[in-house]
C-alpha cells in the first residue's frame, strides 16, 4: 500500500496523478487502462481542489493498494472539506442534445463508466472515494 498526502491545490492535480498511474504501472497495467484511471483520476482530484475547501486550502490523502488477488488496483481518496457524494448525483443523459443538456456530471459518469466498483462514504469528517480497476 501506497500512500501521499498532497495540498489540495491546482499544482497538486498532476503529482496526484503520477502517484496514482505509477502505482498502477507496478501493478501491471497496460496504457489503456492506466489512461483510464488517469482521466478518472482527474475529475476525483480536480473537483476536490476546486470545491471540497470553499473558504480555504485543505489536504487531500491518496491510497494505492493492490486487490486481494493481485489482479488490479484499489484507490482511495480522502478529503476533509466539506460533505459531498458525488454517486448521488444523477447520471447525465449522454444522448440529449447539448443545448439541452445540463452543466457538470460528465466527470461523474466518466468515473463511474470506466471503473469495476465506485464507492463513498462520510466519515469522522472525511469524504472517502474509492474506485477500484482491475488488471
Amino acid at each position: 500500500m501506497a500512500k501521499v498526502i498532497l495540498p489540495a491545490v491546482k499544482n497538486s492535480l498532476y503529482p496526484a496523478i503520477d502517484f496514482i498511474k505509477n502505482s498502477a504501472k507496478e501493478l501491471g497495467f497496460d496504457n489503456k487502462k492506466i489512461y483510464e484511471l488517469e482521466l478518472a483520476s482527474e475529475e476525483v482530484i480536480v473537483n476536490i481542489i476546486n470545491y471540497a475547501y470553499p473558504s480555504g486550502t485543505g489536504e487531500m490523502e491518496i491510497t494505492c493498494a493492490p486487490l486481494q488477488d493481485n489482479k488490479g488496483i484499489k484507490v482511495e481518496v480522502v478529503d476533509w472539506g466539506m460533505s459531498f457524494n458525488p454517486l448521488d448525483r444523477p447520471l447525465p443523459n449522454i444522448n440529449a442534445p447539448i443545448e439541452e443538456r445540463e452543466i457538470g456530471g460528465l466527470g461523474i459518469y466518466l468515473l463511474r463508466k470506466t471503473m469495476d466498483d465506485v464507492s463513498y462514504r462520510r466519515e469522522d469528517g472525511k469524504n472517502i472515494l474509492t474506485f477500484v480497476k482491475k488488471l
